[in-house]
């Protein structure tokens, strides 16, 4: 999604970073309150993630990714874009599986932490799936269980390439 953020694609990592940290693994005493602990909290009094309610807004809601206005708005144009890619939840877009996940997972008895990464989108077409892992390991450093997110990316070579492919697709199908 380097296509989205452009220059600003260095903050990606940090983006991805930030979110962890808001859904991370509780900590265990109250003076250091935070993470999924809060977030079940918050989404239980002002209902954050909802049906028909973009990740995208829900993420705004969270101030997630306020490194002034233009990554902001780069990193916003990037998830609004998840509506557009298929997930690999049955008939649902990327962006529904995402909130349909979140939901379930903040109501449930014991709700894991949520891991958001990446993946490279090029390649297989599943690649350009968000794809959800309702239980992973994806830190090897710590024995903790995961709902996993993957958001599909590329750089702005590779989105460049896939522009001007598909363009000449049009222009091959019109002829």
């Amino acid at each position: 999604m380097g296509w989205y953020m452009k220059e600003d694609d260095i903050y990606i990592g940090s983006l991805l970073d930030e979110m962890n940290v808001r859904f991370a693994p509780s900590q265990g005493n109250q003076e250091l309150y935070g993470g999924i602990d809060e977030m079940v909290v918050l989404q239980k009094e002002f209902k954050i993630f909802k049906k028909g309610r973009s990740f995208k807004t829900s993420l705004s809601v969270l101030n997630i990714g306020a490194r002034g206005n233009l990554v902001k708005n780069r990193w916003q144009a990037l998830l609004g874009n998840l509506v557009k890619h298929p997930s690999n939840k049955a008939s649902q877009s990327g962006d529904v599986a995402i909130v349909t996940a979140i939901i379930k997972n903040l109501a449930s008895k014991n709700p894991l932490p949520i891991y958001f990464r990446d993946h490279d989108m090029r390649g297989d077409k599943a690649n350009s799936e968000v794809k959800i892992t309702d239980k992973a390991r994806p830190i090897h450093y710590l024995e903790q269980d995961y709902l996993v997110i993957s958001l599909p990316m590329q750089s702005i070579q590779a989105g460049s390439a896939s522009m001007k492919a598909r363009a000449a697709a049009r222009t091959t199908t019109k002829k």
